[in-house]
Parts: structure tokens; C-alpha cells; sequence
């Protein structure tokens, strides 16, 4: 007995031997739940409320997502040292320990969204000075601390999108001199100061779209040299600025679109050259002054739908910029205003009505004078001014000219055209807006030019509208069968009537034609006393017969 037991001990040391000799060696077995590949540990079963205590050592990725954790205590991953990242999403953490993260220094990517976390402690992620990408998205934090993200200068992408925050305090982000993506999108921030991007000089991508905005003055991004693309759309801004002049030299993305800006001002695009993509989507812009329009120098992509555009001439420098612009997005452009062109395309009302033929009159500079042998016609030229090129009229066929010397005040001109051979031509210099020179251009309206989608309209409205009474008559007919019999038999009675009555006066009428004329005389008399002598009686209307 006393053998056995002894084996039984022996066996079980050498056990305990062999464990200690895997741990040592980082070997441990997968957790149970848990699936292992490699060095990779996935644990999303929904059943942990804590982190597994047997993952190997060596585990360089560890997912927890989708969990029931509540709580990081301290030096919770320490014996895990050789971890790379670290999935915790979708859990329902609400507290991390100052020391959660001691021990993991190799760590890169941290994962913490959709989580509960209202309260971070500073210097929380100071002992993962090589994180590269942190998510702390759709958490609960109202406010950013500037101690919360010390160390950090390794940290490129930051993920804050969706939290309720109200304000970032100044130096948040000054130890994160290496972070090129920021979201600070769908949060509550109502206002920045010139401190809050202090330390951003890395900075390329910059989310602040779904917050409260106001207001934005360019002023307060200075620092961000490095910037390339930015978001503020679905804000409630109403005006953007530049307060003092400067140049944004790598912007070249900027999304305002679903906002309420009416203006734009010239300086804001005059400090962006590279711009190249520009969302201007649902605001309430009427028109852009020509001032702006120069100031797209570099634009490929503009998208310009969805506001209150005027299509009055005050829209002719958009429209001719548009013109010559590659991207065919703007045929979305639809008019607010006046009231007759309300719903039309504002490319058709330009094209169609000549707006911006009477806008380019304030810009004539030529008058050409043609003299035929019956007749004087002038007619003056409108030459295409910055920002408003001729939009409605098709250039005409060149033709070939034979200069004549005519007078000191002009040059004569004959048209090598053989059918044109008694007309000439005078052109005559004219100073600008020379109201004695300068003929006002009438151009004619083309009202013929329906547009399409009004023939459709009308023929939709007029099939709904006998597709309508033909309903009621059939709803009528099955809803009060009785009513209906009642309405045909009086409609028939009502005929029956009215032709009885109309065959009665066609009687009366035709008895009352053929009547009997007769007019006595003196030979009338003495031929019907002797019968001797035949006499004659007219029947009214058309009869004759003998008596």
C-alpha cells in the first residue's frame, strides 16, 4: 500500500513538472470557449465575464469582443507581454484601472468601442508608449482630458466618433505629435479654440461632421499644415470665415455639405489652392459670386445639390465656371426661385430663357454695324466677361474678311461669302459701358421649348383624372346598384319625353303649313255660278290643284 501511494505522488510531481515546463515555455492550452490559431486567441463566445486566466504567453492577438466584461482591474494583461493588439469591443466595460494596461508595452492596436466608459484616468494608456491605433468610439465621454492621452506620441489613428462630447479642453492632444486620423464625428461640440488641435502637425484627416457648429473660422486651423481632407457636414453652420490671411497648402478635401450656409466668402478658398474635392450639398446657397468661383483653381469634384439656387442672372458665374468643368454632377442643380422657373433644371432655364445673354451686357465692348442695299441692321457683340461666358447661343461659322480702308474711325470689311457680295461689314472700337455706342442685346423668348417633364405631368394628370370619375361611376354603380337603375330609368324616361314632345311639334308644325288660301273675286264668282270657266287654288307652301 505504502508503494502505491508512493508511485501516486511521484507521478503526480512529475505531472506538475511537466505543466510548470509548458508554462515556462508559454505553451499553454486554448482556453476553453475560446478558438486558437497559431498565436492568435478568439474568444467571442458572449459567456466571459472575465479574461481567461489560461492564454498562452506568447499570444500576440487576443479578441474579447462581444462579452459581458464590466471591469479592466490592474495588470490585467501583464503575463500576456508579447501582445500586438487587443480586440475589447462590444462589451459592457464601465471602469479601467489606471494600471489595466502595465506590462504590454508591445501593444499597437487597442480596440475599446462600444463599451460604457464615462471617466478615463490620465496616464490610463502611458504604459503603451507604441500604440499606433486606439477606438474609443460610441462610449460615453462628455469631455476629453489633456492627461488621457499622455505618452501616446507613436498613437497615427484616434477613433472618439459618437461619445456625446461637449468640449475639448486645450492640450488634449499635444503628446500626440504622430497622429495623422482624428474622428471627432456624431458628438455635441458646439465650438473649438485655437489650442485644441495644438500639437497636430502630422494631422491629414480630421472628422468633425454631425456636431453643432455654428460657425467655423478657418483662423483656428493654422497648425494643421499637414491637413488633406476635412469633414463638417450636417452641422448647423451658417457662415464660414478666414480671419487672418493665410495659406492652407495641402487641403485638398472639404465636405459642408448639410448645413445652412447662404454665403461664401472669396478669402475662404483663396487660402486653399490644392483644393480639389468640394462638397457644397444641401445648404441654401442662391448664387456664387464670381470672387469664389476664381478662387477654384484646382477643383476635379464639386457637388452643388439640394440648395436654393436663383436662377436669375446672378447665377451666370457658377454656371459658366460649370461650363468647362468635367464632373457632371450638377445637372442635379434644380431652381428655387423666380417663381416660374421653380422645379426646372437651372442648366435648362440658362439654356432656354438666355438669363445670362442679358447678364453679359454690362460687359460689351464691340459694335459690328452690317449695311445691306435695303436695309441697316446693328446688332452689338457680347464678348464673354470673367465668370459669364455666353451660355445660350452657339458661336457662328467663322468667316473669312477682306479689310478695306473705310473711314479713320473703323475698317472696312467685305465678306469673301459669294451670297453675302452687297453686304459690309463695320466694326467700330467702343469704350465699355458706352451707353451712346453700345446696343442693348434683346434676346428672344423661346417659350416653344416645353420642357419634357411638363408634357409628362400633364398626360399623368389627365389619365389619373379620368381614371378618378371612372372610379366614382364604378364605386357608385356597385355601392347603390338601386340608385343607379333609378338614374338610368329616369334618363330614359327624360329622352322618351323629349322625343314625344319634339314628334308632336313636327305634326303641329307640318298641319299648320298646309293650309287653304282663298281670295274671292269677281270672274271667281262668275265661274263657279256658270261652270263654265276652270279655276285654280294654292295650297300653302308648294301645291296647286283645279276646282
Amino acid at each position: 500500500m505504502g508503494s502505491v501511494m508512493l508511485d501516486w505522488r511521484l507521478s503526480c510531481l512529475l505531472l506538475q513538472a511537466a505543466v510548470l515546463l509548458l508554462l515556462s515555455k508559454g505553451e499553454r492550452m486554448c482556453p476553453a470557449s475560446c478558438r486558437c490559431e497559431g498565436k492568435i486567441v478568439y474568444c467571442e463566445s458572449g459567456i466571459f465575464q472575465d479574461i481567461p486566466i489560461n492564454i498562452t504567453t506568447g499570444c500576440q492577438g487576443l479578441s474579447l469582443r462581444y462579452n459581458n466584461l464590466l471591469v479592466l482591474l490592474p495588470y490585467q494583461f501583464a503575463q500576456l507581454n508579447q501582445l500586438i493588439w487587443l480586440y475589447l469591443d462590444h462589451n459592457s466595460i464601465h471602469s479601467i484601472d489606471a494600471l489595466a494596461f502595465h506590462g504590454v508595452r508591445r501593444l499597437k492596436e487597442l480596440i475599446l468601442s462600444s463599451n460604457r466608459l464615462s471617466f478615463l484616468h490620465n496616464n490610463t494608456f502611458s504604459a503603451i508608449p507604441n500604440l499606433r491605433n486606439l477606438d474609443l468610439s460610441y462610449n460615453q465621454l462628455q469631455s476629453l482630458q489633456p492627461g488621457y492621452f499622455y505618452g501616446l506620441r507613436k498613437l497615427q489613428n484616434l477613433h472618439l466618433r459618437s461619445n456625446g462630447l461637449k468640449q475639448i479642453l486645450i492640450r488634449t492632444f499635444l503628446e500626440c505629435r504622430g497622429l495623422e486620423f482624428l474622428d471627432l464625428g456624431y458628438n455635441r461640440l458646439r465650438s473649438l479654440t485655437r489650442t485644441t488641435f495644438l500639437g497636430l502637425f502630422k494631422l491629414r484627416e480630421l472628422h468633425l461632421e454631425h456636431n453643432q457648429f455654428s460657425r467655423i473660422n478657418f483662423y483656428i486651423f493654422p497648425r494643421l499644415t499637414n491637413l488633406q481632407a476635412l469633414y463638417l457636414a450636417w452641422n448647423r453652420i451658417r457662415s464660414i470665415s478666414q480671419g487672418v490671411p493665410w495659406t492652407w497648402p495641402k487641403l485638398q478635401k472639404l465636405d459642408l455639405s448639410g448645413n445652412e450656409i447662404q454665403t461664401l466668402e472669396p478669402d475662404v478658398f483663396r487660402c486653399m489652392p490644392s483644393l480639389q474635392t468640394l462638397n457644397l450639398e444641401t445648404n441654401k446657397l442662391s448664387s456664387v459670386p464670381v470672387e469664389v468661383v476664381e478662387a477654384w483653381t484646382a477643383l476635379t469634384t464639386i457637388s452643388l445639390a439640394g440648395n436654393a439656387w436663383d436662377c436669375s442672372p446672378s447665377i451666370c458665374p457658377l454656371m459658366g465656371w460649370l461650363r468647362t468643368f468635367r464632373d457632371p454632377k450638377d445637372i442635379n442643380m434644380i431652381c428655387s426661385g423666380p417663381k416660374a422657373t421653380q422645379g426646372e433644371r437651372v442648366v435648362d432655364v440658362v439654356r432656354n430663357r438666355s438669363i445670362c445673354a442679358d447678364a453679359a451686357n454690362m460687359f460689351s465692348t464691340t459694335t459690328v454695324v452690317i449695311l445691306t442695299s435695303t436695309q441697316a441692321v446693328s446688332v452689338t457683340v457680347w464678348p464673354a466677361a470673367t465668370g459669364v461666358p455666353a451660355l445660350t447661343r452657339p458661336s457662328p461659322p467663322p468667316q473669312k474678311f477682306t479689310p478695306s480702308p473705310l473711314s479713320p474711325g473703323g475698317t472696312h470689311i467685305k465678306m469673301a461669302d459669294p451670297k453675302a457680295a452687297s453686304t459690309t461689314t463695320t466694326l467700330s472700337s467702343t469704350p465699355p459701358f458706352s451707353p451712346q455706342t453700345s446696343t442693348p442685346f434683346i434676346p428672344e423668348l423661346q417659350f416653344e421649348h416645353m420642357a419634357f417633364h411638363k408634357i409628362i405631368a400633364g398626360s399623368v394628370a389627365l389619365f389619373l383624372s379620368v381614371a378618378l370619375i371612372l372610379l366614382v361611376i364604378y364605386v357608385s354603380w356597385r355601392r347603390y346598384p338601386n340608385t343607379m337603375r333609378q338614374l338610368q330609368e329616369h334618363s330614359v324616361n327624360h329622352k322618351r319625353r323629349k322625343k314625344a314632345r319634339k314628334q308632336e311639334q313636327d305634326l303641329n308644325s307640318q298641319l299648320q303649313e298646309y293650309y287653304l288660301t282663298y281670295h274671292s273675286n269677281s270672274e271667281a264668282l262668275d265661274s263657279l255660278v256658270n261652270e263654265n270657266r276652270p279655276c285654280t287654288c294654292t295650297i300653302s307652301g308648294s301645291i296647286e290643284c283645279e276646282v
